[in-house]
Formats: C-alpha cells, sequence, structure tokens
C-alpha cells in the first residue's frame, strides 16, 4: 500500500542543526565587537569581563561560554580581523598566479590596511604570537603560496614552514614600523618596498626582478 505524501509522518526527518547556534553565533558576534571598540582603546589586561559583557550587551556567563579567558578572548577578536585582511587579499590575488607576486601583494594588502585602519591593525597585532605558527589556519594563503613557490622551484626556502616564518615575520615587523611612524605615502611605499626585495631576494628571487615585483605591488595596493 501506497503511503500519501501528505502524511506528515512521511515528510519529518531528522534535523542534526542546533536550534540554539543561530543566538551562540549572535552572542559571540556582539561579544567580539564590543571587544574590537574596547581593545581600540586599552590592551586587554586593562579590561574587566564585566565591561565587555556590558558593551555586548550579554549575561556575564555567555563570556565564558565562547572563550576560555581574556586572552583567549582577544586572540579571537584579533585572529577575526586578520581573518577580514585575508579575505580581502585573497580578492586582491585573485587573478595573480606567480606565489612571487602574490606574496608581495599580500604584504602590502597588510600595510594598505594599516594605513587605513591603524586602530584595528593595532588590535590584530596584539595576537600575532597565536598566529605566528606556519601551521595556523589563517596563514593558509600564504603557506599555500609558498607550497606552490617551492614545489615549481619559483621560491627557496627550508621548508614550507620556514617561508612562512619568514614571511609573516616581515609583514609583522613592517606593520610595527609603519604603525609606530608618521611616514608619508611614499615613506611607506619606499620601506615597503625596500624590506619586501630582501624578503625575495631570500627567498630565492633575482635581484632585480625582486625590485621589480615590490615597486609593483607597493605602487599598485598601497594608495591614499
Amino acid at each position: 500500500m501506497i503511503k500519501s505524501k501528505s502524511n506528515p509522518g512521511e515528510l519529518a526527518k531528522p534535523s542534526s542543526a542546533n536550534p540554539q547556534e543561530p543566538r551562540r553565533l549572535k552572542t559571540r558576534a556582539a561579544l567580539l565587537a564590543a571587544g574590537a571598540e574596547l581593545l581600540a582603546q586599552r590592551p586587554i589586561d586593562a579590561i574587566p569581563v564585566n565591561d565587555i559583557v556590558d558593551a555586548a550587551g550579554v549575561a556575564k556567563g555567555s563570556f565564558f561560554n565562547h572563550f576560555t579567558d581574556k586572552d583567549a578572548f582577544a586572540a579571537a577578536v584579533s585572529a577575526e580581523i586578520r581573518a577580514e585582511i585575508e579575505a580581502q587579499v585573497t580578492m586582491a590575488n585573485s587573478d595573480v598566479a606567480d606565489p612571487a607576486r602574490r606574496i608581495a601583494r599580500a604584504v602590502s594588502g597588510f600595510i594598505q590596511f594599516a594605513r587605513t585602519d591603524p586602530t584595528r591593525a593595532r588590535i590584530m597585532l596584539r595576537g600575532h604570537d597565536l598566529t605566528a605558527l606556519a601551521d595556523n589556519p589563517l596563514n593558509l594563503g600564504v603557506r599555500t603560496d609558498m607550497a606552490a613557490g617551492l614545489e615549481s622551484g619559483r621560491l627557496r626556502a627550508g621548508s614550507v614552514a620556514t617561508g612562512v616564518i619568514f614571511v609573516t615575520g616581515i609583514c609583522h615587523t613592517l606593520l610595527v614600523a609603519i604603525l609606530s611612524s608618521s611616514l608619508t605615502l611614499g615613506g611607506t611605499r619606499v620601506l615597503a618596498a625596500n624590506l619586501m626585495v630582501l624578503a625575495l631576494t631570500g627567498l630565492g628571487v633575482d635581484q632585480s626582478e625582486a625590485e621589480a615585483i615590490a615597486a609593483n605591488a607597493t605602487t599598485d595596493v598601497i594608495r591614499e
């Protein structure tokens, strides 16, 4: 006997979705947004959990449902900012295939972010220690480019991990230098290009080509 398709028992399917998930994500987003505002004003050590939950408009218990402590919270805020920049870099490199050019443009993208949004860039740098490891998910872009460059022989490094740490370290140093100074656009481009040439030649790119790649990346990506 064929059962009617209108039978509600036949249509019901078990759902693996957590009905609390939208609310949980909304709470986390509110906490992270509040954290960005507060971290723009003072370091995490000077921010009580009560200030965070009050700014987010959530219960204090909600904080510890999402984060083990304030350090983990600060790292999550900086990681979210880093992820936003990575998304922008990915778009900027969508039609670029050469690993050397992609890395130069990625570093330039971080510098441009620091120029246009220095407050959030400083927040991001506070979580640098947690994203310095080569296998951190936030380093997927540079890790992929480094792997492609090493496999093709375009780049040279002891390993993918070594190359990733090298590039992210230079990027971090550049960001700190730019955020700690009042360089003009031209000065920023010169500093970035000089360090980028050192990075690219260190990865095996010819000096003259490294200079051309660095000049193109800084001019194209770092703007007013």
